[in-house]
């Protein structure tokens, strides 16, 4: 049956994802929020890291 469609169908070259251009799916928005988020904590922490090496002096003994 899908191949029936298939011969049917004119191409269009530039059209494969013409409907698919204005929603996202609610799994992807979810793991893009997520992405940010998790890259703002990683940002955070490296500066937290980079402030404690910049403050970090060696003891002698």
């Amino acid at each position: 049956m899908s191949h029936q469609y298939t011969e049917e169908a004119p191409y269009h070259p530039g059209y494969e994802d013409a409907s698919f251009k204005s929603e996202v799916s609610k799994n992807i928005a979810e793991l893009t929020e997520l992405r940010r988020v998790n890259s703002r904590y990683l940002k955070f922490s490296e500066a937290i890291v980079e402030f404690c090496k910049a403050s970090h002096t060696p003891v002698k003994k």
